[in-house]
């Protein structure tokens, strides 16, 4: 049998189906959304990549109308005759190709200031308009009509010229009455990653520039607006505090958190079952513990809900290893390349020393209690609140929740994190956090300067501001002892010192046991460093004498014993180092 394509990054449901790729049928959710539901306006908030775009597409190719021969609902029937929905033909009589509908994504507004990201508002709205370019010859619209409508669609510079951006601002609600007074009908809107331009403004600074913008162009379109039909919007947070739906009452929105819709709560995402489904079609039925393990575990409501895009990468990397080489299937990742992480990554210089333990708990596997924001805004993460910290990583994918741990008192759920995937993620994302700040390169720097000086007092100062300042995460298995929680820091560390070092060696052999870290100088070739990192959660105990037994440790183990007797090895200084959470204790010896 010939298999069906895996479409990796097709976002368009028809694009889908004329390409023969698979299509784990999603349909029946049409009918959940505009016919079981009655709200007005619904917001779905979701982490990336579990399908938000392919939902909404899905939902424009059944519901619009053809401009041209309204009534003839052909391409539908071409799209979806092998799908559930049309299977109900009450429902498609009623709403198959009946609807002007405008759909548009607000995810490439991501400029780097206010300027450009407006000049990307406007041409996305230039473009909208253009695809409704009809109107401008419509017998139904008034000469004024036109005008409001050509104003927009005539000139791209026009409209992309951020000092006309009060036009945008009306644009949409315009477009609704526009499309309604055409058709006699009320039109959809859909709207997908609705609050990228807000979350790109905060990062980058210009936060109430886009709001002034942002927030007008979608409650004048959603706000008791009579030629609206019906409105759906997707998003990762829920931005109400940002005013842009300050008295929005006929919304209804279905958040990760919200347990009292199971039919909307499985809409987006696999199931069990459909992941099940897909992996028996590509003959990899035998590896769904992998799946599982790996791309599972999100919770949306009381649902279990697998990653869409995790799942179909496995499967097309996969399936032809069946027939060649089994041993080569594997689970990648993934997650970690795909999102933009610049918030998630600001926050890490921020934690404090209270909340380390929580991180490393969520690394090995437990949960954490935390209060969950529901209606977190995007200005709320520079304040760097632990909780919101939290809160953005559940929203965001990082994290997921226990429904049943709900404490409605205190706002407080159980989050963890959900699979080996992310796991891996989240300490990769960390780690590189680390070797990329420029603050961090500057103070290692002094750091490994000290050590081939024989500096330890240097050496303690700056360890000491960098545990003051950043997280440690531990390098290795989660299961690991503590020590290994600073030995990755530390291995972190010197690899933002390459400038200085020739060599960087972690649990290496020599003498009568295994070197925690060493390190030779690049400048000065002669000089070598060997550390012996110890670890106590005991405040009260003797630092210095810990950090002392571990200098004796390297003598009487015979560390450094190869590198005394080498005629190239100028000096061989040691130290001995003991952390206690966020500080440490340094003794060093000189050995040759």
């Amino acid at each position: 049998m010939m298999l069906k394509s895996i479409g990796i990054g097709a976002e368009l449901f028809h694009e889908l189906i004329e390409s023969n790729c698979y299509y784990v049928d999603k349909t029946p959710f049409i009918r959940t959304v505009f016919k079981e539901n009655k709200a007005d306006v619904m917001l779905f908030t979701r982490p990336g990549r579990f399908g938000k775009t392919l939902t909404l597409s899905t939902f424009y190719d059944f519901l619009s109308l053809n401009i041209e021969n309204p009534g003839d609902v052909s391409l539908q029937e071409k799209w979806f005759k092998n799908t559930k929905i049309f299977e109900d033909r009450e429902f498609c009589s009623e709403y198959m190709g009946k609807f002007p509908v405008i759909f548009i994504s607000l995810k490439a507004v991501s400029g780097s200031d206010f300027t450009g990201a407006y000049e990307q508002f406007g041409s996305i709205i230039f473009n909208l308009y253009n695809s409704f370019n009809y109107l401008s010859d419509s017998p139904k619209l008034s000469d004024t009509d036109k005008k409001i409508f050509n104003k927009i669609a005539t000139d791209e510079n026009f409209i992309c010229n951020v000092a006309n951006k009060y036009y945008i601002t009306d644009s949409l609600s315009s477009l609704l009455r526009l499309l309604h007074k055409h058709h006699g009908i009320k039109p959809v809107l859909l709207i997908d990653e609705y609050d990228v331009p807000i979350a790109m403004a905060v990062q980058n600074g210009y936060c109430l520039e886009m709001l002034d913008i942002i927030s007008p162009f979608l409650s004048n379109a959603l706000k008791t607006n009579m030629d609206l039909g019906r409105a759906v919007l997707t998003g990762c947070l829920r931005a109400t505090r940002e005013s842009i739906f300050t008295g929005l009452n006929n919304m209804l929105v279905c958040s990760i958190l919200d347990t009292g819709h199971d039919d909307i709560s499985s809409g987006i995402g696999f199931t069990k079952e459909e992941t099940q489904e897909v992996l028996t079609y590509y003959g990899l039925s035998d590896y769904y513990e992998e799946v599982r393990n790996n791309y599972d575990g999100y919770r949306f409501g009381i649902c279990h809900m697998y990653c869409p895009r995790d799942v179909m990468n496995f499967c097309k990397d996969n399936y032809k290893k069946l027939s060649d080489n089994r041993n080569l299937i594997q689970a990648d990742n993934y997650w970690i390349n795909t999102s933009g992480n610049a918030v998630i990554e600001e926050f890490m210089g921020f934690i404090e020393s209270e909340d380390v333990d929580l991180m490393q708990d969520l690394l090995d596997g437990k949960s954490i209690t935390a209060k969950v924001r529901t209606c977190l805004c995007y200005g709320d993460l520079q304040n760097h609140d632990i909780n919101d910290f939290w809160t953005l990583l559940l929203y965001t994918g990082y994290l997921t929740f226990d429904p049943l741990s709900y404490n409605p008192k205190n706002d407080e759920y159980s989050l963890y994190i959900p699979n080996e995937e992310i796991r891996e993620c989240f300490r990769l994302k960390i780690k590189d956090f680390y070797r990329n700040n420029s603050v961090m390169k500057a103070s290692t720097a002094e750091l490994v300067k000290g050590l081939f000086e024989g500096d330890a007092e240097k050496v303690q100062d700056n360890l000491n501001t960098l545990l003051g300042k950043y997280v440690s995460i531990r390098d290795f298995s989660v299961n690991a002892p503590k020590e290994n929680y600073y030995h990755g820091f530390m291995n972190g560390l010197l690899v933002n010192g390459t400038s200085l070092i020739a060599e960087q060696k972690s649990n290496f052999e020599s003498g009568n046991g295994y070197i925690d870290l060493i390190i030779k100088s690049l400048k000065n070739r002669g000089v070598i460093v060997i550390m012996e990192l110890k670890q106590t959660s005991d405040e009260n105990e003797d630092k210095v004498l810990i950090a002392q037994d571990a200098v004796e440790q390297i003598i009487q183990k015979k560390y450094a014993d190869p590198y005394i007797k080498r005629n190239d090895i100028k000096a061989v200084l040691t130290y001995g180092i003991c952390f206690c959470k966020k500080e440490c204790v340094v003794v060093g010896r000189k050995l040759k």
